[in-house]
């Protein structure tokens, strides 16, 4: 075997004596003519060992576990919301040796966050994810709106063409160029289908994202139009969390045509990729286009991307391939499923545009459930007051307030009605009108004489009796109103309400002495010698009262004086009366009990 082969190396090393590999390892290196490094990865390739020792820490780690979680959650805090990372190992290793804690160099440091699948790239990379899926044509629908590179200048005239804004000029950095064209800048609004992928494109020249922009653009994508085979609203529409997605107006407007939007998590862009996509697909497909031809306004920058959005759609463009990646289709084919007999519930008529308009301008609207039950409200489409039964109604009871709108699609003027539930959230549900007879009788009431019925109990009404049942246990409900009314005990008289308060151990406590009191002595020896008498002492004014109306006539001042000098008990009042009747002059002084 040639002593250029590694092979040959490879076993002049493992039959070698103790102390003659490194000589071995010399003589290899210079045969090969390759680095000590590169002799022991060209051994290992070969599958011959490297010939050296393995370390009894091989594996380990000078750097403590507590350091290492340290440093991945400093590394793992330090990335912005946009993605961008702040802070990088050395710095990061640097805090942590000024607050005691042992490194390695960052290269080491950045080998064992690796193996811990915590390394900088790794941290970085984006979440896994999962594939969404709709059910249909017309299930979700996902808007978002998003600037435009072209731009027209201030004070433009007839001719005076587009312009793009320079990334080079109109940057963050440079806030007076965006001041320059901050109220003419073009807006593009984007809806996509999410199950055919079917894109809707539309452009505003306006400041900013504002509500009526974004009603106008929902209005235009629904309704139906000559030149636009898609129609019709969805079912749910996720978008931002914008200003003008996220005004009642709007969503006034949307629970009216039964359209639940979803607002994606923010820093979440995948939530909402299929428009994302259609921005892209919008801004290099067809924005690349004006480039080349030049329009003059937004007017006819909006009728040259409808023509691109039919074609685009339809797969109609020539020398390109605008099939879908996912169906391989065209998107328009895909959205005319919705035709087929599976998907057919889900094309629904955009209500006229001034009926929609006025809920727009509507705030929630709230109503009280009377006694039967039930609410009123003018319906847009009827335009006359309608009634509406709550008393299937999961938690309504009579006297709540709930919240109240019109829905506007479908054949009958139904109500979209929102109760609280006890976790205080709102559940809406979607409530027919009552029909009434020629004389304003409900149609469903039941007729005197044939049948007689009753709400279902509401909610209290339901506690209430189980309340009651709970009283008066084993007992219907006219045995446990007969026990209400007979004071029968609740309970089978088995709470103890008072008597245990009996049982209670109380402190011992050391009763105070007080300091005795000396009574006058001229007022001890008047009590002292006072006769006794059985009774209670009667009050001046009622003492008054009871002899002037035994004498039958008002007393006099003297008659007065003289009674207010005395104490007289219940049983003295005759002796008084006589007295008075004697004189008070003449009559002798009565000795009565003080």
């Amino acid at each position: 075997m040639s002593d250029l082969t590694i092979e040959y190396w490879g076993q002049k090393l493992e039959s070698a004596e103790h102390g003659q590999k490194g000589d071995i390892l010399k003589q290899g290196c210079a045969a090969l003519a390759v680095s000590k490094h590169a002799f022991y990865r060209r051994l290992k390739k070969a599958g011959f060992g490297s010939g050296k020792a393995k370390r009894r820490d091989a594996g380990t780690t000078a750097m403590s576990e507590e350091a290492i979680d340290l440093m991945v959650s400093i590394l793992n805090l330090s990335v912005r919301e946009n993605g961008k990372r702040v802070m990088n190992v050395p710095v990061a290793a640097s805090i942590l040796a000024e607050n005691g804690y042992k490194c390695l160099s960052p290269s080491q440091i950045s080998r064992v966050l690796a193996k811990r699948q915590a390394s900088i790239k790794q941290l970085d990379k984006a979440k896994p994810h999962k594939q969404l899926r709709s059910l249909g044509p017309n299930h979700v629908h996902q808007v978002d709106p998003s600037y435009c590179l072209l731009y027209y200048p201030p004070g433009r005239r007839k001719g005076v063409r587009q312009k793009f804004m320079n990334d080079a000029d109109f940057y963050a950095n440079k806030p007076e160029n965006i001041e320059k064209i901050k109220h003419l800048r073009v807006w593009r609004y984007v809806m996509t289908d999410h199950f055919s992928g079917a894109v809707r494109v539309k452009y505003y020249e306006a400041a900013g994202e504002n509500q009526a922009n974004l009603f106008d653009f929902l209005m235009w994508c629904w309704r139906q139009q000559d030149n636009s085979e898609i129609m019709g609203p969805c079912e749910q529409l996720l978008w931002d969390k914008g200003s003008a997605n996220t005004s009642g107006a709007i969503k006034n407007v949307l629970k009216a045509l039964k359209v639940t939007p979803i607002e994606h998590k923010a820093g979440s862009p995948r939530a909402k990729g299929s428009v994302e996509n259609g921005n892209d697909l919008v801004e290099t497909q067809f924005e690349s286009r004006i480039l080349l031809e030049p329009v003059n306004s937004v007017a006819e920058l909006n009728e040259s991307v409808l023509a691109w959005q039919r074609a685009f759609n339809a797969n109609k463009i020539k020398g390109q391939n605008c099939l879908h990646s996912r169906h391989k289709r065209s998107r328009l084919d895909v959205w005319l499923m919705i035709y087929q007999p599976e998907y057919r519930h889900r094309l629904r008529a955009l209500p006229d545009e001034q009926t929609c308009r006025l809920l727009l301008t509507k705030d929630t609207e709230t109503r009280k459930v009377k006694g039967d039950l039930t609410v009123t409200y003018r319906h847009p489409v009827t335009k006359c007051q309608m009634t509406y039964d709550l008393s299937e109604v999961e938690y309504i009871s009579n006297g709540i307030t709930v919240e109240v709108s019109p829905i506007i699609v479908g054949n009958s003027p139904d109500l979209l009605v929102g109760i609280k539930t006890p976790l205080d959230e709102i559940v809406y549900h979607q409530i027919e009108p009552v029909e009434f007879d020629a004389v304003g009788f409900r149609m469903d009431a039941p007729v005197i004489g044939e049948n007689y019925d009753q709400h279902a109990d509401t909610p209290t009404e339901t506690a209430t009796k189980d309340a009651d049942r709970l009283a008066y246990p084993g007992m219907n409900d006219e045995q446990i109103q007969k026990a209400k009314k007979d004071k029968a005990v609740p309970f089978d008289g088995q709470l103890n309400a008072h008597s245990y308060l009996k049982e209670v151990t109380h402190e011992t406590r050391i009763t105070p002495t007080g300091e005795s009191i000396t009574p006058d002595s001229a007022v001890a020896a008047q009590i002292a010698e006072a006769p006794k008498h059985k009774g209670r002492v009667i009050d001046e004014i009622d003492l008054r009262i009871a002899v002037a109306s035994r004498l039958g006539r008002q007393l006099r001042p003297a008659e007065i004086d003289w009674l207010a000098t005395r104490n007289v008990v219940e049983s003295e009042v005759n002796n008084v009366v006589e007295q008075l009747q004697l004189g008070v002059a003449q009559a002798p002084v009565l000795k009565i009990a003080r």
